[in-house]
């Protein structure tokens, strides 16, 4: 088999939660022009319905978009019924859905000085991105085993695997915050774990570490992200794509339980 031949998804079905938003709308494009299947999963505000369709579109590749919140156990149980009805196999599961700071602007409380940090923020945080993650994983899993084994992909942060350096959102409106961290670094586990429990079992599970992806922030802030990084920049969307390509693929064929970094040498410093 040729290295082309290895990264071609063609004919795979590829589940991306959180797949209209900044990074999921990127994965599901790239997925598609590998050859995917995609199923493009998000809150019925993120229009998953339309972004398939324009998906499709643009692509040629058929896509179904499905309404899903992560943190209802339901939606994620309908989810992977759908897709399996609709395609009749479940080849990969992109478990990307996550609260983060942008999307809890609106509750200022997330932003909280620890010391003072309401228990019901840090609950939410939890409920979209560990447990969450956590539903997707099990009825991902279940439709994976029914296909006969596949790749999953857990979405993390380096936030995740080390602390934040705090000096860098001094006097901005939002800042790093525990929850976040936490559930990320709860995401590593749980991937070991499934790792070596789905060994056996044909399906590969592997966490994906995006480092700060630049999206419309303070100028002054992309400015000391980027002096902290070792290639000088933040990330964009389009940084992670090869990453999550190769390891839906069967090019990454025996890589599981793994750490992948696509942070900029962030991680290294």
């Amino acid at each position: 088999m040729d290295a082309n031949t290895r990264f071609d998804l063609t004919g795979k079905v590829i589940v991306v939660t959180g797949g209209n938003g900044l990074l999921g709308s990127a994965y599901c494009q790239a997925l598609a022009e590998h050859g995917a299947h995609v199923v493009v999963a998000d809150l019925p505000g993120a229009h998953p319905q339309q972004a398939a369709k324009e998906l499709s579109q643009r692509t040629g590749r058929p896509a179904l978009g499905l309404s899903c919140d992560v943190a209802v156990e339901a939606d994620v149980v309908a989810l992977f019924e759908q897709a399996l009805k609709e395609f009749g196999r479940v080849d990969g599961v992109m478990n990307n859905a996550a609260a983060t700071g942008e999307h809890l602007m609106r509750q200022g409380a997330v932003f909280s000085p620890f010391e003072d940090y309401p228990l019901a923020v840090w609950e939410a945080v939890l409920r979209v991105n560990l447990t969450g993650v956590f539903l997707v994983a099990r009825e991902g899993g279940k439709a994976l085993l029914k296909s006969g084994g596949g790749s999953m992909v857990n979405v993390s942060s380096t936030y995740g695997v080390v602390g934040p350096d705090h000096r860098i959102y001094e006097g901005m409106k939002f800042a790093s915050f525990p929850g976040y961290s936490a559930s990320k670094a709860g995401v590593h586990g749980l991937t070991r774990w499934l790792a070596t429990y789905w060994g056996d079992k044909g399906i590969r599970v592997n966490t994906l570490v995006p480092g700060g992806v630049e999206n419309q922030h303070d100028p002054e802030f992309v400015k000391r992200y980027a002096q902290r990084t070792p290639l000088r920049r933040m990330a964009r969307r389009e940084d992670m794509v090869g990453m999550v390509v190769y390891l839906m693929s069967d090019a990454a064929a025996y890589a599981t339980g793994q750490q992948y970094f696509v942070d900029g040498g962030w991680t290294a410093v």
